[in-house]
């Protein structure tokens, strides 16, 4: 997996949720019968899709290589920390 994946939720015309899970943009094109510049374009101007669904940007899965930096990172910053406050790890 590179980089980031956005998950979106897919709800009806009235905001009832239509599937149960959350999708990536490829299944979301293929649960809604479009295509995936669509899905972007119906995020990106809260649209309908097929005049039926309207796609809701939720959550955003990081990759392994992602998540491995930030973990690093923080692991920095928390060894910085404790030097700082005169303590040894």
């Amino acid at each position: 997996m590179r980089g980031r994946k956005n998950l979106y939720k897919i709800v009806d015309q009235n905001g009832k949720q239509a599937f149960e899970d959350l999708l990536d943009c490829q299944q979301a094109a293929e649960k809604t019968g479009t295509t995936k510049q669509n899905v972007y374009q119906a995020v990106e101007n809260y649209a309908l899709v097929n005049k039926k669904y309207r796609i809701i940007p939720e959550d955003t899965k990081l990759s392994r290589k992602l998540d491995f930096e930030l973990l690093a990172e923080g692991d920095r910053y928390r060894k910085w920390m404790l030097r700082a406050a005169g303590r040894r790890r």
